[in-house]
């Protein structure tokens, strides 16, 4: 006996509702199943009618075949041929039991309640143009699905995966009326040996940042692809290339234009990953950012150099707490082997190090909350500028004492002080010494970051995520700052690059925070998301080189919020708007809101 079960729920009335629809291979092999059980079931009974104790019932088998034909596995034409030969054995079946069979015997396995069917018999040809019909569909999607030949290429191409993304932008950069017009440049003044800062022999104006003039339209791109090769169970290496208009850390943007010319491509991952045991991977070469962190302290473009250990284990005693954390040591910047390289005498130096610890933990509360939070040391050694040993540029010297000690990138933020201790020349008046001087960071960083989210669902249906973050430069110290041989300068004093102590403003707090209702990453088509977040960033809470490049233009002492909306348009490719608005914390007037439409797309 077969029974059929009915779906319980709204359906027409005299209608009878089935399960959910299936593919076409999987309702044809479920319609095997059942046929193979009543053909076995059709079976016993026939044997039992031969001994005389049943006869079978013709619209069982009727009703089949019409089913059949209603899934589209056979024609009209064929069933009707079948309900006719089926009518014909079912007769010779109960002439054959008539002869055996006392009247008035049951039918063994009869229908006992609605929804029961009983298959005494089902043809052999039935049966061989199901099993003929299932082949071929099946064979058919494995060719499809590149699974029927799995030795048709070599065996080194399986252990390649490629992955890679492809973003298009049009962005707008919209600068507030009332901003000041001489907000300092210091990476440009870094650049070329120095900016002579002396205003008796230097008249040109120390380069500044672009605060006024928006730009509309500025078409934008981002090209990433990667390759990892499987070299064994537990050891992968990977290489990566990206876009890029420099080789900077925190964005792998190119922007269109410059005369149709071709576009640079970088080298942006190569690494080794191995991993001895499930829980346990360690990193080494260049790879993403192993840390559970946001855009607050790390930029989401940025590719950190050197060795991570990550770790992640869920606890025997509760499977819904997950324990991780990361290890790292990463080398930020090197000094120059051979510096100065116009004297006998080497200076040296120490390498600029990272050195990050982070502990978290992952937490299911049930089907619909998930709380992760973590904590996490950064410590940023060496960074911190010396003024140099008395430098005689004036005698033919090209570089001081600490000149490797300058930044090899700034967005703008942190405190800085001047590297120089420039040498007057006797031979010229007092004053009249040009000073081409260089910058460093005027601090130490050292980050206490602590992060948290929690998903959950409201209304039982939309998806809702908070994120929160706080740092703190715990290195950071004002007097003893302002106790070094040389004064730490900023924006804050919109006249002149000197800051008095009066004048001085800074601090060494951040925090982020965020909401975002719908799927956080949306990959398949017709699902969204909304975000609200707001930021806040002083001067010297974290590295102004390493963060994000888009709020505020890039770097530290900033605040406002962002604005954001996405929505999948197919399978991991995605339509998104983002509105960034943000001013500086102290200083001159510096508001800069930035738009960003965008598609992207994930592969």
């Amino acid at each position: 006996m077969i029974r059929k079960t009915h779906r319980r729920g709204p359906r027409h009335a005299g209608a009878r509702t089935f399960a959910p629809p299936l593919s076409r291979v999987s309702a044809t092999l479920l319609t095997l199943g059942l046929v193979c059980a009543g053909s076995v079931q059709a079976q016993s009974l026939e044997t039992q009618a031969a001994a005389g104790k049943a006869a079978p019932t013709e619209s069982t088998v009727i009703n089949l075949i019409n089913l059949l034909v209603k899934r589209g596995v056979i024609t009209q034409a064929n069933a009707n041929d079948l309900i006719r030969e089926a009518q014909e054995e079912t007769a010779q079946v109960k002439a054959a039991s008539a002869t055996r069979a006392p009247a008035g015997a049951a039918v063994v396995n009869a229908p006992t309640q609605p929804g029961d069917v009983a298959v005494p018999y089902v043809p052999q040809v039935v049966r061989d143009q199901i099993r003929d019909q299932v082949k071929q569909e099946v064979v058919a999607q494995a060719k499809a699905e590149n699974w029927a030949l799995p030795n048709t290429f070599p065996d080194w191409v399986s252990r390649f995966t490629l992955d890679g993304d492809l973003r298009v932008r049009d962005e707008y950069r919209l600068f507030g009326a009332r901003n000041a017009n001489n907000v300092t440049n210091f990476m440009a003044m870094n650049q070329g040996g120095g900016f002579d800062v002396n205003s008796n022999t230097n008249s040109v104006q120390a380069p500044t940042l672009n605060t006024t003039g928006n730009r509309n339209n500025l078409e934008r791109f981002r090209a990433r692809l990667g390759v990892t090769a499987q070299l064994s169970e537990q050891l992968k290496a990977g290489i990566g290339l990206a876009s890029g208009n420099d080789n900077g850390p925190v964005s792998t943007t190119a922007t269109a234009g410059g005369g149709f010319s071709k576009k640079n491509i970088w080298l942006n991952k190569a690494f080794f990953s191995y991993q001895p045991t499930p829980w346990l991977n360690v990193l080494a070469g260049r790879f993403d950012n192993p840390f559970f962190s946001s855009d607050l302290l790390f930029s989401n473009d940025l590719e950190m150099d050197g060795l991570a250990a990550r770790f992640e284990r869920t606890l025997p005693s509760n499977r819904d707490v997950t324990l991780f954390g990361t290890l790292g040591l990463f080398p930020i910047q090197y000094t120059v082997d051979n510096f100065p390289s116009n004297s006998v005498q080497k200076v040296g130096g120490d390498t600029k190090w990272m050195l990050g610890a982070q502990f978290g933990a992952k937490w299911k509360i049930d089907e619909h909350n998930t709380v992760k939070g973590a904590i996490a040391y950064y410590d940023f050694q060496n960074l911190r500028g010396t003024l140099s040993s008395p430098c005689a540029l004036y005698a033919g010297v090209t570089s001081c004492s600490t000149d490797n000690e300058a930044p090899t990138f700034m967005q703008g933020g942190n405190t800085l002080l001047a590297l120089r201790n420039i040498v007057q020349n006797p031979n010229l008046a007092p004053g009249a010494t040009p000073e081409p001087q260089l910058f460093g960071l005027a601090y130490n960083y050292r980050l206490l970051d602590l992060k948290g989210q929690w998903d959950t669902v409201v209304a039982n249906r939309l998806k809702l995520r908070l994120d929160g973050e706080y740092v703190r430069n715990l290195a950071y110290n004002e007097d003893k700052a302002f106790s070094a041989a040389s004064l730490p300068v900023n924006n804050y004093d919109s006249t002149s690059i000197n800051a008095t102590r009066n004048d001085y403003r800074s601090g060494p707090n951040g925090y982020f925070a965020k909401v975002t209702l719908g799927e956080p990453e949306p990959n398949s088509k017709g699902q969204w998301n909304f975000s609200l977040g707001y930021k806040y960033l002083q001067p010297d809470a974290t590295l102004d080189a390493l963060n994000d490049p888009d709020f505020h233009l890039g770097g530290t002492n900033a605040r406002g919020y962002i604005l954001s909306a996405a929505y999948a348009v197919a399978r991991d490719t995605w339509l998104s708007a983002r509105y960034l608005s943000a001013r500086e914390i102290y200083g001159p007037p510096e508001s800069i809101d930035v738009l960003q439409l965008e598609l992207n797309a994930r592969f």
